[in-house]
């Protein structure tokens, strides 16, 4: 008998971050449609706020804010079957690390866009969305062959997901004028996401290298070196393994039971 589990877990950030995205999200509306509050002027990323008045949380706080209810539920749907996995596998404090380093740079080159470029200094940014965007580059990564649904329909492997996902919006960027500056923030969420991957990569291989795995950061501590058949050490090759055998996930038999490589 198949197993009725959920495939996901309500992880400990996850639940802080879904609770504290729908607390600001009624807070945000119910001040500004009905009390004539000013919620996003002084919580969203707005270039002329961070440039001339100094609100340098902005690029930080515009996380928690939503457009309306359909960008909201969107966003957390996403946020809580990708970021649960990951986080189980990283760990609380390394998943909000990245999450928030894919967040912060996706608003920070929209600053830099409006400033230098585009000319937009007044127009305000929200949403979690650079963030859930480097969270999928994650999961592209680390678990390439497990599927999703594309549009809640077409199945595809999280990588073909991941590179639609990355085409699309550079399609955006490059023929509409009205979504190009979001996409701007949701490619760099993901190029965020890979570059702070392959940074931690490249450290880990090193410490493998002169001093062990024992030495390595401790958020990949559930990588492993790849076994060869023969028992000669092989110093020319070096790889990412991750294991996606995760005791607090399900494992039924449609998951992926292999180990992912990344080279």
């Amino acid at each position: 008998m198949r197993n009725s589990q959920l495939p996901f877990r309500l992880t400990p950030v996850i639940k802080v971050l879904l609770i504290a995205n729908f607390i600001v999200f009624v807070v945000q509306h119910t001040s500004d449609q009905y009390m004539n509050g000013n919620f996003i002027g002084i919580f969203g990323l707005i270039p002329s706020r961070v440039v001339f008045d100094f609100f340098v949380w902005q690029p930080i706080t515009y996380m928690f804010l939503h457009g309306d209810v359909s960008h909201l539920v969107l966003n957390m749907l996403m946020l809580l079957f990708i970021g649960s996995e990951l986080e189980a596998l990283w760990g609380p404090k390394k998943f909000l690390t990245y999450y928030f380093v894919c967040g912060v740079s996706a608003g920070v080159v929209y600053l830099l866009m409006q400033v230098f470029i585009s000319g937009g200094l007044g127009v305000p940014m929200v949403g979690a969305s650079g963030g859930i965007f480097g969270l999928l580059t994650a999961y592209g990564i680390l678990f390439s062959e497990r599927q999703l649904l594309f549009m809640m329909l077409f199945p595809l492997k999280a990588k073909q997901f991941v590179w639609l996902l990355a085409g699309i919006e550079f399609m955006t960027l490059a023929f509409s004028r009205s979504g190009g500056l979001s996409s701007v923030a949701h490619l760099t969420g993901m190029g965020a996401g890979f570059l702070y991957l392959w940074g931690r990569t490249w450290y880990l291989a090193k410490m493998r290298l002169g001093r062990g795995v024992g030495h390595g950061p401790s958020w990949l501590k559930k990588a492993k070196p790849l076994k060869s058949k023969n028992k000669k050490k092989r110093k020319s090759h070096l790889s990412l393994v991750v294991d996606n055998d995760l005791d607090s996930f399900d494992q039924s038999e449609d998951s992926d039971s292999g180990p992912k490589t990344w080279h």
